[in-house]
């Protein structure tokens, strides 16, 4: 099949494009650099835009996104205006399938089986996206990773060096450090973003992935402290309200992964309702920390 990944020089678009290429697909990415077709999510925002980039392609890929503005470089042109353009011009172009890549913990259940949407314009460009696209006559697949984790990933960076300090500061006051989540593997998810694109029947629904485990912010790091070979550490409590203020603080240094909105993220938690990764794996997603190698279990059919 033919494939765009949108966002294709990122870290989740180039780790799909390449798993895409690995099953054999003809794969072009679209990205401001580095990508065989230039476009730019900052500006290129109507459905002309885009139809000649998508005029023949079987699927397309939306990996693009942001987690801190600076500039011309909103959540809302990046997360909603250019991908509706996007969706547009699939549907006219009579492209099979869209999978829009997106996040998991946009919204949670509470009491009575209502919704809790998580605050902010990072979740609402996010959720606002998805709605356009569930309203695109094209069939179309939303996925909701969890945590992505890897060893390029900047998060991921942040999270082994806080790992090795002395004193590790942990977000909540009465439960510190309590927030869960559940880690899935860069490639893991390359993977089943990959199955999802070959799948032969009409879908037009949201898919969650995550890890294999639901473990607390502070399980995490220690697991990344042990697999760096450090002893005990001093965890420090820090209110999730002074928290946020770094995180806002940090937003205007030359990184792209510390903002309110991951602490929000984070707080608001992303434990999986239905945890399709191993469905669309066919065998249980690998843990992390240093546990990525153990043999995996038997193949899951579809």
């Amino acid at each position: 099949m033919k494939i765009i990944v949108f966002g294709g020089a990122g870290m989740i678009g180039s780790a799909i494009a390449q798993a895409l290429r690995g099953r054999g697909h003809q794969v072009l990415t679209a990205g401001r650099r580095n990508c065989d077709v230039a476009v730019d999510f900052r500006y290129d925002q109507s459905p002309q835009v885009f139809d000649a980039i998508v005029r023949g392609a079987d699927i397309v890929v939306n990996a693009a996104g942001i987690l801190i503005e600076r500039g011309d470089n909103t959540l809302n042109a990046v997360h909603l205006q250019a991908p509706s353009a996007l969706f547009a011009a699939c549907a006219a172009q009579r492209v099979a399938r869209v999978v829009h890549v997106s996040a998991a913990g946009l919204s949670a259940p509470v009491a009575g089986g209502v919704a809790q949407n998580m605050p902010g314009r990072y979740a609402a460009s996010k959720r606002g996206c998805e709605r356009a696209l569930e309203a695109c006559p094209v069939d179309y697949a939303i996925v909701q990773p969890s945590l992505v984790v890897d060893a390029q990933c900047p998060s991921t960076r942040l999270m082994q060096w806080l790992a090795k300090l002395p004193i590790i500061v942990l977000p909540g006051l009465l439960h510190p450090g309590s927030a869960v989540v559940a880690p899935l593997a860069l490639q893991d998810l390359a993977a089943a973003v990959a199955r999802i694109c070959e799948h032969p029947k009409a879908l037009r629904r949201s898919i969650e992935l995550a890890g294999p485990e639901n473990l607390p912010y502070k399980t995490l790091l220690q697991r990344y402290r042990s697999a760096a070979g450090k002893g005990q550490a001093l965890w420090l409590p820090l209110p999730w309200w002074l928290m946020k203020l770094g995180a806002l603080a940090a937003a205007w240094l030359p990184q792209s992964v510390y903002s309110i909105d991951t602490m929000r993220m984070l707080q608001h938690g992303a434990a999986p309702e239905n945890n399709e990764a191993a469905y669309w794996l066919r065998h249980a997603p690998v843990q992390i920390a240093g546990q990525a190698d153990e043999a995996r279990p038997a193949m899951v059919g579809f």
